[in-house]
């Protein structure tokens, strides 16, 4: 019994210790517009060049993308990571700051080491965002 609560007793100040913020730097952006008549999604815009910071806090339940104006999206639900040939995706259902219900999906390709996509997506675009993982936040 002693051993046992000795071991909770340590994972529980581990997890204390250890920041559940993630950092990423973009470089690139690209956009796709729903168009209003047909609801069809338009082609992506040319990947424009950008360096912006953006911080995914699992501690707070919130993306931050810190372009000139900050944007907050609070995570609501964190759905399963999906795993295929490609690579991986994590997909986070969000609330943003003017509450607007918006999906946030990171996809990392197999292959391209810290190099990655994040794709935010609402019922009117979705902004790519060319991503390079920084670590985590301390």
């Amino acid at each position: 019994m002693k051993k046992l609560v000795a071991i909770l007793f340590f994972v529980f100040f581990c997890q204390l210790g250890f920041s559940q913020t993630y950092e990423f730097k973009t470089t690139g952006y690209s956009v796709s517009l729903k168009n209003p008549n047909n609801e069809q999604w338009t082609k992506w815009s040319k990947t424009q060049p950008t360096e912006i910071l953006i911080t995914l806090d699992r501690n707070k339940h919130r993306f931050v993308i810190y372009s000139e104006i900050i944007q907050l999206f609070n995570i609501y639900k964190y759905e399963d990571k999906v795993e295929n040939a490609e690579g991986t995706s994590n997909k986070y259902l969000c609330v943003d700051n003017q509450g607007v219900e918006t999906v946030i999906t990171i996809i990392s390709p197999k292959d391209a080491g810290p190099n990655k996509q994040i794709y935010i997506t609402n019922e009117e675009m979705i902004i790519e965002y060319d991503i390079v993982y920084m670590g985590e936040k301390k």
